[in-house]
């Protein structure tokens, strides 16, 4: 004959048992006069059956529509009909009644915060007259970088990074605004953080000096962004893209999915799946002109021409005018590569050099160009020479003769 089942009266003797000699099973099964073998069956299906837990943790599966679920040492195991695990998700057991309704309130809490209704609503403006794309790139900003006057002759600190962003982009926008802007290109990532973790370091493990913890920089770097973003949305429509980068690989993406959703209700911000992707390379196509964007921390500057050509091949024969804009390395260099390439312009340390070059065809290449970063150096770039001037820079397109024109604001 097969063994009957236990019943709930011995699992919670079982349970019980177990307590009373502070979880040491031998001295429970000597106590209930059975072999340690048999209670620690029993104790087992009692874990199943969820006796090990209070009656408020039980009560709160049951709110929670936890039905067909069975518990084991703070974990949920679900079961198919054939009596087979198909999956286990966490569970932290209240202990008691008060505990249960704390802890149905912090869900009802983060779920009530995904409600549409609690991000902004942006009115409808009008469509601006210009035809011709502005691009602005905050470049490198390292919300969270600490640069010390009397090592590095510069102060730099989370205040000072969200001011060159939201102050830089303003002065942007009021430079611009006599090219007939008519959309808007904003470019997040690119090292928007200075670290990755609460161990004040890169995604990679590089230790970095830095100021305010890893939360801090999130949430200031969202405040600029938003900022940012709500000023370029008074000039023309602005389409959101994400350029992930070696310091803050998952923070920044992170980052730039809430700026995404921050601006949902926003009639004239585009974020799309694509443009805040994890991807490396992303390209964006503006009638004639074909913009490439990476950080420059993987593929290697000889290898973007062709990719461009392979990965965006779709676009390539009807777009004239390419570009490609690189971030990473903090000043300014101009190439072009392709039929002919040559070096354009590259910042020195205290001055910027101009190259002359066998003129050629925008088309006849692609333009490649790294952004200048706002962000000073720390000690470490500092003691190893690396000096940048400081800027924020915006790049107008004209629709079908390229770009046409460049700002800066320096700092």
């Amino acid at each position: 004959m097969p063994t009957p089942p236990l019943s709930d009266k011995l699992a919670i003797e079982a349970v019980d048992a177990y307590a009373r000699n502070h979880g040491k099973g031998n001295l429970a099964a000597k106590e209930l006069g059975i072999h340690p073998n048999t209670f620690a069956n029993r104790l087992s299906v009692a874990r199943l059956r969820g006796f090990h837990m209070s009656d408020g943790a039980r009560s709160a599966m049951r709110d929670a529509g936890l039905n067909g679920l069975e518990a084991k040492g703070g974990w949920i195991h679900n079961y198919n009909a054939l009596g087979n695990k198909v999956g286990t998700t966490r569970w932290t057991a209240p202990v008691d009644e008060a505990e249960t309704n704390k802890f149905l309130d912090t869900i009802r809490s983060a779920i009530d915060d995904l409600k549409n209704d609690d991000f902004p609503t942006y009115e409808i403006r009008p469509a601006p007259a210009g035809e011709c794309l502005l691009v602005i790139d905050l470049a490198d900003i390292h919300v969270g970088k600490l640069c010390v006057e009397t090592e590095t002759g510069y102060t730099y600190g989370r205040d000072v990074a969200v001011h060159r962003m939201v102050e830089g982009t303003r002065e942007l926008i009021r430079k611009a605004s006599g090219m007939g802007i008519g959309r808007i290109l904003f470019v997040l990532g690119n090292d928007i953080i200075h670290n990755d973790n609460a161990k004040s370091s890169t995604t990679s493990g590089t230790y970095l000096d830095s100021h305010g913890t890893i939360h801090q920089m999130y949430r200031d770097a969202f405040s600029g962004y938003v900022k940012c973003i709500e000023l370029a949305r008074l000039t023309a429509p602005v389409d959101l893209i994400f350029c992930p980068s070696n310091h803050d690989w998952l923070m920044g993406w992170c980052l730039a999915r809430e700026v995404g959703a921050w601006f949902r209700n926003a009639p004239d911000v585009t974020a799309t799946e694509y443009n805040l992707s994890e991807k490396h390379r992303k390209y964006y196509r503006f009638q004639d002109n074909l913009i490439g964007l990476t950080h420059g921390d993987g593929a290697k500057e000889a290898d973007l021409y062709p990719l461009m050509m392979t990965e965006a091949r779709a676009h390539v024969s009807d777009c004239p005018h390419k570009y490609i804009y690189v971030h990473h390395l903090h000043h300014k260099i101009r190439k072009q590569a392709g039929v002919l390439s040559h070096k354009r312009e590259k910042d020195h340390i205290g001055m910027t050099m101009m190259h002359n070059a066998v003129r050629s065809m925008e088309g006849d290449n692609v333009q490649i160009e790294y952004v200048r970063s706002p962000s000073p150096p720390d000690g470490w770039h500092h003691r190893n020479g690396y000096i940048n001037r400081q800027a924020v820079e915006c790049f107008v397109h004209h629709p079908y003769d390229g770009q046409d024109g460049r700002f800066t604001v320096w700092f």
